[in-house]
């Protein structure tokens, strides 16, 4: 880590995992996402594609129409990932990042309003839409909104004549943050209640420092701002990929650290969008989105890196949690659950229980939580039934959440697989 303050999340620390390659309500690229801090719900911005018409509309309009009107649709997973309901936004923007409060029982959203096409040396209708002011507004299943909506809070401009006017909330501070630009790109601290209340008065203030590529999102943690930059996979950007974390302090807006990540290695795309902050268990994460699928639809994966402290060399980043089995599986003394560690800088996935049945083949047994999802194949040898001298198989968790166990054979079936011992390099 570079220069250290209180509160400060290590961005070259080991990464867990929020959400993996989970399908949004749209099938264009995730923008931004947040958290509501009471019920983990997440949700996710998106440019809405093309093809849809929305109520009020004559008819489909095409995905460039939508870019260029700054319309956006909103998903909400819950904490399994599942999609649990959607909304959309016209004319609000490009969705770079978004806020979530828990006020009155409810989800309440903070987003980019009042979107202006926006594009240098282009054709006007090359040019995407972005917000020029903050709203926020109850997140209600099934609507649409439209600017001027009387659901929408009173629109906020930060200063005439901004643009790129975008807003995210830190849950540990309950401050309301506003990035914006005026002459340059500018971050501005309010608090909550009072911005809630119509009272926009600022409490701190930073210039953005360089952010080290393409702007994609940011998130506020106590005294520290965090950005990610980068773009990508494409014929000029390989893997590992650019993306860059940078850490900022509030209070002088200098660099506390800046740190390149190769987080979630195995996605197609990796693109990454979009910063947020939640408390789990008392201990905060700083997350970022990557979207993923190459051509698509695509897909939302969110990794985080968490506050929680080092017990006996060992970080927790997931605790043991339990694996759904496959049909035709059962579980043999204990059922099996897994857990996410870094030892020595090393992210291992820990399996623990058993399984029986009578696989004659490569077997799927069983789907992990998101939160054990890697990005890329992890593998251990496992021990099995003793049969014609062989006592081991091998068991693999793949990127898309599954649990296979390979080896058994109609000549040599497996009975039973012992998971105990399993633990296996996670990226």
């Amino acid at each position: 880590m570079g220069t250290s303050v209180e509160g400060q999340v290590d961005m070259a620390g080991p990464v867990g995992k929020l959400l993996h390659r989970r399908r949004l309500h749209n099938s264009t690229v995730m923008q931004s996402f947040g958290v509501d801090p009471v019920t983990g719900d997440v949700f996710v911005l998106q440019v809405v594609e093309g093809g849809l018409t929305l109520p009020g509309e004559s008819g489909p309009r095409t995905g460039r129409q939508r870019a260029y009107a700054g319309d956006l649709a909103v998903t909400r997973l819950d904490q399994a990932g599942t999609v649990t309901g959607h909304m959309y936004l016209r004319g609000f923007g490009h969705g770079v990042s978004m806020g979530v409060e828990h006020d009155g029982g409810v989800s309440r959203l903070w987003t980019e309003t009042a979107s202006v096409p926006m594009g240098s040396n282009m054709p006007e209708e090359e040019k995407d839409g972005y917000g020029t002011a903050v709203t926020h507004f109850e997140f209600r299943s099934g609507t649409t909104l439209s600017q001027g909506s009387a659901q929408l809070a009173p629109a906020y401009r930060p200063v005439s004549g901004a643009t790129n006017v975008t807003c995210t909330i830190d849950p540990t501070t309950n401050r309301v943050i506003v990035r914006f630009k005026s002459g340059g790109m500018v971050f501005e601290s309010y608090d909550l209640d009072r911005a809630r209340a119509g009272d926009w008065t600022p409490v701190a203030r930073i210039a953005q420092p360089d952010a080290k590529g393409t702007f994609q999102g940011y998130a506020s943690l106590g005294r520290v701002l965090y950005m990610v930059a980068g773009s990508g996979y494409s014929d000029t950007v390989k893997p590992p990929g650019n993306t860059w974390l940078t850490a900022v302090d509030w209070t002088d807006g200098s660099v506390l650290d800046q740190r390149f990540t190769t987080a979630a290695p195995g996605l197609e795309l990796r693109e990454p969008e979009g910063m947020a902050v939640s408390v789990r268990g008392g201990v905060p994460h700083v997350h970022v989105g990557f979207a993923g699928e190459e051509p698509g639809p695509r897909t939302c994966t969110i990794v985080s890196l968490s506050g929680a402290p080092e017990v006996g060399g060992v970080k927790v980043l997931a605790d043991w949690q339990p694996i759904p089995l496959a049909s035709g599986v059962t579980a043999d003394v204990r059922p099996p659950r897994g857990r996410l560690v870094a030892i020595a800088g090393t992210t291992v996935l820990q399996l623990s229980g058993g399984v029986k049945g009578t696989f004659e083949a490569d077997t799927l047994i069983g789907r992990l939580p998101d939160a054990l999802a890697p990005s890329m194949a992890a593998q251990c040898s496992v021990p099995r039934n003793n049969s014609g001298g062989v006592c081991t198989a091998r068991a693999e968790a793949n990127s898309i959440r599954e649990l296979w166990l390979y080896g058994g054979r109609t000549a040599n079936p497996v009975t039973w697989a012992q998971l105990d011992n399993y633990s296996a390099v996670w990226r």
